[in-house]
């Protein structure tokens, strides 16, 4: 027997209009038509706040080995157009607190632009930014897999543990290609549905469900343009949405 998805609506009840997550400053939950702040979402910050004292600035007392890593911080931040503060300052600040590790490191010394561009993705993460690795390789014409093999690397050494669901990126991505508040719904009411099913990338899972809600609603939203908006191939939307699509018959899940 068929089991539907059960539905939980996300329309603003002021005006019926689409809901954005997250939209406001502190994260809250605002409709796009009217503005309406429908919920706050606790965004929580590891970092201790401090007084900028300006890290990625280098005295004599510094050795060569910190300039050389300070000097390819500063490389990456401009050629990524990122600001002095907070990003810049924050990845000089763990530099330099976790010289010791870093500079023992003959996979970090070897190639400190990519073990740079990698921790300042994980700080990225932190701040709420979810720019995408691939694009940030492109940018600095990188070798993505060995970006992301320091991240996983630059994780442990630095203790940053903030990942995204599937959900934060459907809702981050998903408005970008539809104000439908029922495909959205359908979409992450699905994602809750399947999350003990399925493992994967979050952004290939969150865009799949997208391509399969879609298909299933005669939505016309191509794969192609859902990779753009989400920063994945169109391959990588089909397979995952291949995916979703054999689970879901597996499980006798129907899309209405």
């Amino acid at each position: 027997m068929k089991t539907p998805v059960n539905l939980e609506p996300l329309s603003c009840p002021h005006c019926h209009g689409a809901v954005v997550f997250p939209d406001g400053p502190s994260g809250e939950a605002v409709c796009k038509s009217c503005g309406l702040v429908r919920n706050r979402i606790q965004i929580s910050q590891d970092f201790t706040e401090w007084t900028p004292k300006w890290f990625y600035n280098w005295d004599e007392k510094d050795s060569e080995t910190l300039r050389e890593w300070l000097t390819a911080l500063r490389t990456v931040s401009c050629r990524l157009n990122l600001p002095n503060f907070p990003h810049r300052e924050e990845a000089a600040r763990v530099i330099r607190q976790k010289s010791d590790l870093l500079f023992r490191s003959q996979r970090f010394g070897r190639n400190k632009t990519e073990a740079v561009t990698a921790l300042l993705h994980l700080i990225l993460r932190k701040y709420n930014e979810m720019r995408p690795l691939r694009e940030i390789c492109k940018t600095l014409s990188l070798d993505q897999r060995l970006v992301t093999k320091y991240s996983w690397a630059m994780r442990e050494v630095t203790d940053f543990s903030r990942t995204f669901s599937a959900r934060d990126y459907l809702m981050k991505y998903g408005w970008n290609l539809t104000s439908d508040t029922g495909l959205i719904q359908t979409a992450d009411q699905l994602l809750t549905s399947l999350r003990r099913e399925i493992s994967g990338n979050p952004a290939s899972l969150a865009a799949g469900v997208f391509y399969f809600v879609c298909q299933s609603r005669k939505t016309k939203i191509s794969k192609d343009r859902i990779g753009e908006v989400f920063h994945i191939s169109n391959r990588t939307v089909y397979s995952s949405e291949r995916r979703i699509s054999r689970l879901c018959r597996l499980k006798g899940l129907i899309i209405a």
